[in-house]
């Protein structure tokens, strides 16, 4: 207590004064302001939706509900087939087999296929594909224009060649597909950036490695090869 001075007259009633304005303070009611609403700012913009009706399509699989299949194509665009019919054909991807093998009921099989599985509809919705096998194309860059690849196949077969010759085109990428560089003959290295952002920027002649499952559903994008250790 040798620290501490005593309060003086006019202290005391400074201080009596004070407390009696907090606690009238502590009775006045304060209005709730509510917080901006930051988390609705930040949500994603929604997706359009194009039904389909009787158009072919693929892309990776996003819900199947009330008889209403939707899958997202390459570009984000949310592609919906409504009334799936149960008489229609649908068939899933055996990867032991590496064969597409029939299902008794399309609308069981779609119920239990997961988010991101490659969906394939096709002539009329009569057909649906679920999943796809694994693919591999190797050729020789050309050109890339209007998010469109060109290159020149060199692991095409014999009958693709008489009909379509070795020019390959892919269509636009997703740009979540990872595209893996092999400098002066080293080891694969991730490049950052969309394969759009990435491809302009490669050489004519450089070799290409393009692995995929499925039409237009490429997983992977080599550019160069390493060198035979």
């Amino acid at each position: 207590m040798r620290t501490m001075k005593p309060l003086s007259f006019r202290g005391t009633i400074g201080y009596g004064v004070a407390l009696g304005v907090i606690a009238m303070l502590g009775v006045v009611p304060w209005a709730v302001v509510p917080a901006p609403a930051f988390a609705a700012d930040k949500a994603e913009p929604k997706k359009e939706a194009v039904d389909q009706k009787d158009k072919n399509g693929f892309g990776r699989f996003v819900s199947f509900k009330d008889g209403a299949l939707t899958v997202e194509n390459n570009a984000g665009v949310l592609l919906v087939w409504n009334n799936i019919v149960e008489n229609g054909k649908t068939v899933k991807y055996d990867a032991e087999a590496k064969e597409f093998k029939p299902m008794s009921s399309s609308a069981e099989a779609l119920t239990q296929v997961k988010a991101g599985t490659w969906v394939t509809v096709a002539d009329k919705r009569a057909i649906i594909r679920i999943g796809a096998g694994k693919g591999v194309t190797v050729g020789t860059f050309v050109s890339f224009k209007n998010d469109r690849l060109l290159m020149l196949g060199k692991n095409l077969g014999e009958s693709f060649t008489k009909k379509y010759g070795n020019n390959m085109h892919f269509n636009k990428f997703r740009e979540d597909v990872p595209v893996y560089e092999s400098i002066d003959g080293g080891e694969y290295k991730l490049v950052e950036g969309a394969p759009g952002k990435i491809l302009p920027n490669v050489k004519e002649g450089t070799l290409l490695t393009i692995h995929g499952e499925g039409d237009d559903n490429i997983t992977l994008i080599q550019i160069g090869v390493p060198k035979a250790k």
